[in-house]
């Protein structure tokens, strides 16, 4: 029964996200007009990310999945505790919210919600 208990412990501790996610925002490409006539975008689509590393070491990619299925990779050094607010560029805009669906530590290590 105490082994039952401790290894549970242990795998729900194992597929916690390292990534704590703040915030996730999709943001819709911007059109302005032009000779009163025709619109032109002038602003991409976009994902505004605010998140934290809650793991003890280094995250160097973290990967997201939008609602509607399409993925965005947030790429760099992401250190324990330290606050994360970037805007990424989106091809889709039918997304609305975002989940943390994997991570790749700077060791090369990986964590996958799945």
């Amino acid at each position: 029964m105490l082994t039952s208990l401790v290894l549970s412990s242990l795998i729900g501790l194992a597929s916690a996200s390292p990534i704590e996610l703040v915030s996730c925002e999709v943001s819709k490409p911007a059109a302005a007009w032009v000779n009163n006539d025709s619109s032109t975008i002038v602003d991409a689509s976009a994902l505004h990310v605010r998140f934290s590393d809650s793991a003890a070491k280094p995250i160097s990619r973290v990967i997201f999945i939008l609602d509607d299925g399409a993925t965005v990779n947030d790429v760099g050094t992401f250190s324990p505790g330290v606050a994360i607010n970037h805007n990424l560029r989106l091809t889709s805009t039918a997304a609305t919210s975002c989940v943390v669906s994997a991570v790749t530590y700077a060791d090369g290590t990986a964590w996958d919600a799945k």
